[in-house]
Order: structure tokens, then C-alpha cells, then sequence
């Protein structure tokens, strides 16, 4: 490719070496970093929220709902917006962040948005965000049982999907935890707002129609606990069920339940601690997100971040093997202790959290990541070339593609 200044190095004498004071690109993974760019004042971005959802693409982290009962009627901001006028203190909002701008924008579907938008349940199914349950305010006197669903390539409307039939599908509730196999959609534990539970339900996204899977009754000593924000990982056959836990208690990971698709029958799983740290301490309303398996491993690994289990919040890190479920403590940690945060991971292996509440109950708007595993080499040129030359991510894609640049990469510039 012909050197141009536009992808070029900031300095001008190329051969000379970079002074101290020049920034210079070094991929560290396992450290999480604030994502903001010099101008990142500049322009829309969300308020500081908790309660809220987030899921990520190649591309984009999107950010569903979420919560702040501490900003003034008079923001300037919000004092002329008609949606959080109509749903304060809760975001009837979905906003992207791309990662190569690292800018926001928020999307034009609120007006077909449900109102419970605290404590959702959301899962990325190739392009199409699906939403199900929440909560309105005060929490629990309004929940929801509805699915929705929105094409994020358009980002216009969010629709909901009717059930052909009644009867079989789970109650109305918030801190639910969703996982997605083939066409089934389960949805597992969830609250009233006074009763918990861990039932186990699924939808079929081709017909439309709820099923019964498992209602616990206290027939089997292996039955979870009833418990809101927890999250879930499933591994292709079994669904295991990290934290979460009611409004007094939070639940561990010393042991894990675990729900075998194949027989519909609970077990718990005993697992590992690490060598040097024991076992993450129990917690809820944390950050999860789940990688592949890599190599020869069969099944892939969770990552836990952050939490609160009613005096204490986290802003440790822990891996979970699914293989040999093996508890590691990871020498990193969030850019400071947070819970009512969420986390999602890029198909690559960048871990991002965004927004959740910090000491004394002060929301937060940032987001931040961490490499988790080692991504191919292109990742790492791709985020060099967008380090060192911002412009690139606000060029016209055929210009980008025509100087050779990868079309994979330019298709992930949101301009």
C-alpha cells in the first residue's frame, strides 16, 4: 500500500524515533482501560445509569434501558426529551457505542420501546437485539413478561412478539437470565419484586410458543434457590447458574447449578478454587460474559466481573474453565468497583463493561475493556492503525477499501 498521510504515522520524519512525550501503541491484555477518545465531551452520549443491558457485535456495543432516580428535572439534556419525560427515572433509550470512533448515538425506536426497562433479560442474536421482562418504577409493582425484539442494522423500531398461545409462559418479573440454543430462547429465575424463583422456561422463536421446563417444587435437593441477578453460561448441553440471589442474600460458586438440556434434570457441580485465592466471594447483580473454547477444549470459559452481595461491591475478575470447572482469580480488575453494571464480549475477545453504580450510590457512564484472550494479529494492526490515525474511522468506506484496507475492518466504521 502507497504511504499516505492519511494512515501514516502522526510524526513526519519517518525514521526518527518517537519522542517521550509521543503515545506510542503497545497491546497489554487483562487491563482494563477507559474507552474515550480525546473529544469524547464532544457530542450525545448517555447519562449515567444502572439496571441497563448491553450487547456487543464486531462493531458496536449496544446499551438497552436502565435506571438513575438522581438526575434534576432540570438537566439540560433531558428537560426537553419526551421519552424521559414520559419514563423517568428509567431510559427508555438503545444507543450504540462504536469501537473504532468511540462515539455514541442513539438509536430512533424509542417510541415502540416497553416501559419496563430496568433489569432486563437481552441476548445478540446475529443482528437482532431480543429484550424480555424488566421492570417499570417502583420495582416489582410493574413487570414485564413480553419478548421484544429489534434489527440493530436499521435501529428504528423495537417490536414485540405475540405468543400464539397463553398459559405456559413464565410470570411477569425482572432479573431474569436468558440463553439461546438453536431456535429455543431459555429464561431462567427471576423476581416479583417479593417472590424469587429459579424456573426454567423456553420459547420457541420459529412458532412463537411458551413451554414449561422445569418448575422447582423442592422435589430434588439439586434445584437452585430462587434468586434474581445471576447470570448464566451454558456450554452446549448443560446451563450453570452463577450468583445472583434475592434482596438480603447472595449466592456463591463454590458450588453450581446446573441444568442438563437433554433430561431437564438439575445437578450440582462441584468446583475448583484457585491455587492461590480460593473462590470469587458470592455476589449478584454482576457483570458475565462467555469465550469459545480455543484449541482442543471442548467447552469455553466464563469471566465474572465485579458484583455486590448486600455490604460489600467488587471490582475483581474471575475466569471459570468450563472444561475442568477451574476457578482463576485474574491479576486485573475493573476500572473500580461496580455493580448494576453489564458486560459483553466482541466474537474476538474484548471484554466491555459500561455504566453500574460505584460507591455512595453514584451512577456511572463509562465505558471500559480489556482484551481477555489473544485476538489474531490483524485486531491488534487494526487497533494500532485507529491509535495512532483516529481520521481513518471518519473516512468514506470505498475510499478506505480502495488504499487496502480490509473490507472486514471497514465495514465496522459507523459512518
Amino acid at each position: 500500500m502507497m504511504w499516505d498521510p492519511l494512515t501514516s504515522p502522526r510524526s513526519p520524519d519517518m525514521g526518527s524515533k518517537a519522542s517521550k512525550s509521543e503515545k506510542i501503541y503497545e497491546f497489554k491484555p487483562f487491563d482494563f482501560r477507559l474507552c474515550a477518545d480525546d473529544d469524547s465531551t464532544v457530542g450525545p452520549f448517555p447519562k449515567p445509569r444502572s439496571g441497563h443491558r448491553i450487547v456487543c457485535d464486531s462493531s458496536n456495543l449496544y446499551s438497552f434501558g436502565g435506571y438513575n432516580p438522581y438526575i434534576s428535572d432540570s438537566d439540560e439534556d433531558l428537560k426537553d426529551d419526551p421519552a424521559w419525560q414520559t419514563c423517568k427515572p428509567l431510559f427508555q433509550e438503545l444507543w450504540k457505542f462504536n469501537f473504532a470512533t468511540c462515539k455514541w448515538r442513539k438509536l430512533p425506536c424509542h417510541s415502540s420501546m416497553p416501559k419496563e426497562l430496568a433489569s432486563n433479560a437481552v441476548i445478540l442474536d446475529g443482528g437482532i437485539l431480543l429484550v424480555y421482562g424488566g421492570t417499570g418504577v417502583p420495582f416489582g409493582f410493574k413487570c414485564s413478561n413480553s419478548l421484544y425484539y429489534c434489527d440493530l442494522s436499521r435501529g428504528t423500531e423495537m417490536k414485540p412478539v405475540t405468543p400464539v398461545k397463553s398459559g405456559s409462559e413464565p410470570t411477569s418479573q425482572y432479573g431474569q437470565a436468558l440463553v439461546l440454543n438453536g431456535h429455543w430462547l431459555y429464561t431462567m429465575g427471576g423476581t416479583t419484586g417479593f417472590v424469587y424463583n429459579s424456573d426454567v422456561h423456553r420459547f420457541n422463536l420459529r412458532t412463537s410458543e411458551w413451554e414449561e421446563v422445569y418448575i422447582c417444587k423442592g422435589l430434588s435437593r439439586h434445584e437452585p434457590q430462587g434468586r434474581y441477578r445471576h447470570e448464566l453460561a451454558f456450554d452446549g448441553q448443560k446451563v450453570y447458574v452463577l450468583g445472583g440471589g434475592t434482596a438480603t442474600e447472595s449466592y456463591g460458586f463454590e458450588e453450581i447449578p446446573a441444568l442438563d438440556l437433554a433430561t431437564y434434570s438439575w445437578e450440582t457441580i462441584v468446583t475448583k478454587p484457585d491455587l492461590n485465592f480460593n473462590y470469587p466471594t458470592a455476589r449478584r447483580c454482576h457483570g458475565c460474559v462467555q469465550l469459545p473454547p480455543e484449541g482442543d477444549a471442548k467447552k469455553g470459559s466464563v469471566i465474572i466481573s465485579g458484583g455486590y452481595n448486600g455490604q460489600m461491591m467488587f471490582g475483581d475478575v474471575w475466569r471459570l474453565d468450563l472444561n475442568d470447572m477451574q476457578w482463576q482469580f485474574m491479576k486485573c480488575s475493573l476500572h473500580q468497583p461496580v455493580y448494576f453494571h453489564s458486560a459483553a464480549v466482541t466474537p474476538a475477545g474484548k471484554m466491555f463493561t459500561f455504566g453500574g453504580i460505584l460507591n455512595n450510590g453514584i451512577r456511572t457512564n463509562e465505558v471500559c475493556a480489556a482484551w481477555v484472550r489473544i485476538p489474531k494479529l490483524s485486531e491488534m494492526c487494526w487497533e494500532a492503525i485507529l491509535f495512532y490515525n483516529p481520521r481513518v474511522a471518519t473516512q468514506p468506506r470505498n475510499k478506505l477499501v480502495n488504499m487496502g484496507f480490509p473490507k472486514e475492518f471497514v465495514d465496522r466504521l459507523d459512518v
